[in-house]
Order: C-alpha cells, then structure tokens, then sequence
C-alpha cells in the first residue's frame, strides 16, 4: 500500500512541474506581447503562406520555432532551446481581407534580420 502511495505522489508531482513549465512557456510569450511590437506589417498574403514563409526563413538560424495555434491565426515562437523562455514571437492573423504580422522581441542581440524576413514574406 506504501509503494502505491509514493507512486500516487510521484506522479502528481511530475504532472505539476509539467504543468508549471508550460505555463511558463505561455506567460513568455504573453510578457512579450505585454510591451509595443518591435514591428507591425500588413499584406494581402494569407495567414498560412505568411506562416510558411516566416518559418522556412527563421529555420536557417540556430533556433527552435514553435507553431502555436491562436484564436485566430497562428504565432511562430523563436526559444534558443525548447525549454528556455521565448525571445522572439510573430502573430500572424486575419484582419478583414488582410493578413497582420506582429512582431515582439526581447533579443539579446540585434534581431533586425528576424522581423525583415516577416516583412518580405507579407
């Protein structure tokens, strides 16, 4: 009865680690979004061709990206590993006929080549 306890408490334990690491991958990415974008854009392109091309573009730098699916639209997260904070973030949504992109960044270093790639695939 001993061994099945401890094993009860283990696993609420690993689920609650788990839960507090994705919440704190969620309020990364929210604190971002708490400052002005570091660059807005707005273009005919769909949310979809704009999230695939953004994507192939950041794809050739040291970086995971993470897709993260919103409301409306979709978000691409840069992390320098997949457990370490977000440092930069594109949403990519639908506003009437047009599609926007917003990018937020706190970037250690100079990120301008990250939201010029947004730019040129809207």
């Amino acid at each position: 009865m001993r061994n099945h306890r401890q094993a009860i408490a283990v696993k609420k334990y690993v689920v609650s680690i788990a839960a507090a690491i994705s919440l704190a991958a969620c309020s990364s990415a929210g604190n971002l979004r708490n400052d002005a974008p570091t660059a807005a854009y707005t273009g005919t392109s769909s949310v979809g061709d704009v999230a695939s091309c953004v994507s192939s573009a950041w794809a050739t730098k040291p970086f995971k990206i993470a897709n993260v699916p919103l409301v409306s639209g979709t978000s691409l997260q840069l992390r320098q590993t997949d457990s370490s904070p977000v440092l930069a973030l594109v949403d990519i949504t639908p506003v009437g006929d047009h599609t926007t992109a917003k990018y937020y960044s706190r970037m250690p270093d100079d990120d301008t080549w990250f939201f010029k790639q947004v730019k040129e695939c809207m």
